[in-house]
């Protein structure tokens, strides 16, 4: 356990990153202890940017641990990444327990603690299992793989009511924990040659889930977009995924290159056919690796159990039903047990390899340390992805995004241009053309709508982003045209009627601004900018108490809402209500100390 922390000490510093920040750091769920119960019955992405997409994700126990790191200790990064590493540290002191139990039960026979201790190191630091550690989201894995250990630690020693129950956990923190089951099936299979009563009962624990899933978050497997083999058949998944399995079993052994997204980085290209080369060999490679642990069931069954663990616990990852990625790192942290497991035996085995365990132990641990910083924050993972990976479009459009956070705009749309250089995705066209916009490039900008406009022709945001850029321009038709375009696609999206709005008003057009930023608030009535809008339209009017009533509604929305706290200052200054008026200047400073408009509408109220 002391070595775990050691080797990921420098990953309690880590900021959130990547999926962090929408599933922990500004996920509102997580950041109220009264919340807990309600997670039961709430999707992972729940409260999120991507809660839309449907993807029938159920891991209560996982944001249930998010919610009690940040109730005991504040939302900071550093509590939920020490957290990730006591849960590996947990699991590595397991590992060890279970390899030395695993080794007196097959060998029948005492003193495997120098062959479990090496399990245990090599979990603890073999570098595959970074994107889990550091990544505070890695925690799905980290549980789920303590609860499948720990069910059939309790399943060898017979007390099968515990295992079940630690089993029922495992789901509840990822759904690939079924792979446990599977895996027990194989174990009697092969071991036993007969399959127990005990089946029956993690059969029904696992169709209990299926249950309780269904009825909590209205669903069982995801339907939106995110499915990286949608468009494949299950021949060209089979072909493909053979090098993925390959190419897993290389990463164990030898551990670089490290990648955070391997999916997007053609590194494994789809293979239709079974005569592609590489297809051919890692079928080869695969069916001798089968082929050995069936020939030393009984000569060497360590090997044969770390053989069936390894692959057992990669069937719900190896897109037989297509998931949302290709290939990840993460998916091998309860697989590489097996692999740990394996290399212990080895060590036993052959007293020779004493000597240099301890040297890959120490290579591991280098490798491991220094890829932690790479997930030290957004920019240095994105930073070495697109450097490791140039081909990687979506590295460059996440890295871009960075760069928009920083308000670096010229890095953001140089890496945007990078992204689409490799390939023309809707989501980057379209921020690209959002950046280019706001620089004052909308005839670039409409150059990469039109674009994405070819690629999909009902993109109502991009219709909304066109007709901005018209409106930019000064070519009223078009602008016009696209806003209504973009409202017969969208006809629900409150946005668009606002947009329409701020169009409108900016040409002094104040019946349609008024009946946009209506139908804005019609569709959305916490929508606090379609207020100011509507207010906006009655000041022009010289409707002031009208007018002030919108302002002030769109404040109770958004106390924050600088546009309507300003609006309501000068609305009260017509009104005659100074001493008002000034109360809320004092806070519109206090949220825009640098606005040059504070001096005059200070001389306005007869000064300080």
């Amino acid at each position: 356990m002391l070595v775990s922390i050691s080797v990921y000490f420098n990953s309690l510093y880590n900021k959130f990153t990547f999926d962090d920040i929408h599933i922990v750091e500004n996920n509102s769920l997580i950041k109220g202890p009264k919340n807990i119960f309600q997670l039961f019955a709430k999707e992972y992405w729940a409260s999120t940017s991507y809660e839309t997409q449907d993807s029938k994700l159920y891991r209560p126990l996982i944001v249930i641990s998010y919610l009690l790191t940040h109730t005991f200790f504040g939302g900071k990064p550093f509590w939920f990444h020490f957290g990730n590493v006591l849960f590996h540290s947990a699991n590595v002191l397991l590992v060890f327990l279970i390899c030395k139990y695993l080794l007196t039960f097959f060998y029948r026979q005492n003193g495997f603690n120098t062959a479990a201790f090496f399990c245990g190191l090599f979990f603890a630091v073999h570098p595959i299992h970074v994107e889990v550690v550091a990544g505070i989201v890695g925690r799905s894995e980290l549980l789920a793989g303590f609860f499948c250990i720990l069910a059939f630690y309790f399943y060898l020693r017979e007390k099968i009511i515990i295992s079940l129950l630690t089993f029922f956990c495992g789901l509840l923190s990822k759904e690939t924990a079924v792979a446990f089951l599977v895996f027990v099936i194989l174990y009697e299979f092969v071991f036993k040659s007969r399959l127990s009563k005990n089946i029956l009962g993690y059969l029904t624990v696992f169709v209990a889930y299926l249950i309780i899933k269904f009825f909590a978050i209205g669903g069982l497997t995801p339907k939106g977009s995110e499915i990286f083999f949608q468009n494949e058949n299950l021949p060209t998944r089979i072909f493909t995924m053979s090098k993925v399995f390959v190419y897993y079993i290389k990463l164990l052994f030898i551990p670089y290159p490290l990648n955070p997204d391997w999916g997007l980085s053609n590194v494994i290209s789809i293979s239709q056919t079974f005569f592609e080369p590489f297809v051919i060999l890692s079928f080869i490679a695969l069916a001798a690796v089968f082929f050995a642990a069936y020939k030393t069931i009984k000569t060497n069954p360590i090997f044969t159990f770390s053989i069936l663990w390894f692959f057992a616990f990669l069937i719900p990852v190896s897109n037989i039903l297509p998931i949302g990625d290709l290939m990840a790192e993460r998916f091998l942290y309860i697989p590489s047990f097996g692999f740990c497991l394996f290399a212990g035996d080895l060590i036993h085995r052959n007293k020779k390899l004493l000597k240099i365990a301890p040297l890959i132990l120490i290579i591991f641990s280098f490798i491991t340390v220094k890829q932690n910083t790479v997930w030290k924050n957004n920019i240095s993972l994105w930073t070495y992805t697109t450097s490791k990976f140039p081909k990687n479009w979506r590295a460059f459009w996440e890295l871009g995004k960075c760069y928009r956070t920083e308000k670096n705009a010229d890095e953001t749309i140089k890496h945007f241009k990078k992204s689409i250089a490799i390939r023309e995705t809707d989501l980057v066209l379209y921020d690209l053309a959002v950046e280019l916009r706001k620089k004052g490039d909308c005839h670039s900008a409409i150059e990469q709508m039109n674009k994405l406009i070819g690629i999909d022709k009902r993109s109502a945001k991009a219709y909304l982003e066109r007709a901005k850029c018209y409106g930019h321009i000064g070519d009223y038709k078009n602008a016009v045209s696209d806003f209504q375009t973009a409202a017969l696609l969208s006809p629900k999206d409150d946005n668009i009627f606002y947009e329409a709005g701020r169009f409108y008003i900016l040409r002094g057009n104040l019946s349609s601004a008024k009946n946009n930023f209506e139908k804005a608030t019609e569709l959305n009535g916490k929508n606090a900018n379609a207020l100011v809008g509507v207010g906006v339209c009655f000041y022009h009017k010289k409707n002031f108490k009208i007018a002030k009533n919108y302002f002030s509604a769109a404040l109770r929305i958004d106390s924050q809402n600088t546009e309507a706290m300003y609006n309501l200052i000068v609305v009260n200054v017509s009104l005659g209500n100074k001493e008002e008026a000034r109360s809320l200047l004092e806070k519109y400073k206090n949220l825009n100390p640098d606005d040059p408009k504070i001096s005059k509408r200070y001389e306005g109220l007869g000064g300080l």
